[in-house]
């Protein structure tokens, strides 16, 4: 029955942060990615003017409007879920561990520490991309970033529930990726021919890495809010349905 009602409350909790996640992107990221892409495209039609463009076939993308926000959303929703389901499922534990329910003051410190596990930390090493951004090979960087969130989520572990001799191994856990260090293209951010249009890029990806930290954070503190509402909730009707 357990096993039942985290899986539910995954969808449930899933569904509502993934939609939350796309409203605020909306609002505040998306606009952000198509003025970046229209740099993009610019850049695009010089090439081809110039004979540099490949006449291959271009990689599929969904058309802009609504085709292009319901596969954002999709795609939110379904990481949302795998997100909702991790989370719950320790918080599960923790709770009939401590045999205590969890409040929403600490749902929401548990969503706290998933925006630094999975979004703050790697950010220090490997900032957001907008479109036209050069960066290192992708197998290096999908590595470093599952290493600083698995030794980040370590880390955090250990620094709130062991004891006092190993918080200083979560210390460790925690700077050992940054000691290593990202993997970095060594060469310009972006190669777009205009300089103009270079600061315009450079000024659009602070404000992308901003915008994209503000809606990843509010995305946890909604997604440990709801996953401790839940836990709560599904206690009581547990409770309910007992006696």
């Amino acid at each position: 029955m357990l096993f039942r009602r985290l899986i539910l409350l995954s969808l449930f909790v899933g569904l509502l942060s993934g939609f939350f996640l796309t409203a605020v992107q909306q609002w505040q990221v998306t606009p952000i990615i198509i003025a970046a892409e229209q740099f993009e495209q610019a850049e695009a039609g010089h090439d081809h003017h110039h004979g540099a463009h490949s006449h291959g076939d271009e990689a599929w993308a969904p058309a802009e409007g609504v085709e292009r926000t319901l596969y954002s959303l999709l795609s939110n929703v379904l990481a949302a879920i795998g997100f909702a389901a991790m989370l719950l499922a320790l918080m599960a534990y923790m709770q009939l561990k401590n045999s205590a329910p969890f409040s929403l003051g600490t749902g929401l410190l548990w969503g706290l520490v998933g925006f630094l596990t999975f979004f703050a930390a790697p950010s220090l090493g490997l900032l957001p991309e907008i479109p036209g951004t050069q960066a290192a090979a992708l197998e290096s960087r999908q590595t470093w970033w599952l290493l600083t969130v698995l030794a980040s989520g370590a880390g955090f572990y250990l620094l709130f529930f062991a004891q006092l001799p190993f918080k200083a191994l979560g210390v460790v856990l925690l700077l050992l990726p940054h000691l290593i260090g990202a993997p970095q293209l060594n060469g310009p951010e972006f190669i777009h021919p205009d300089p103009a249009a270079v600061a315009s890029l450079v000024e659009l990806h602070h404000q992308f890495v901003l915008s994209a930290g503000v809606a990843n954070l509010l995305f946890w503190l909604a997604l440990g809010l709801l996953a401790a509402w839940g836990l709560r909730r599904g206690l009581t009707f547990s409770t309910e349905a007992s006696q």
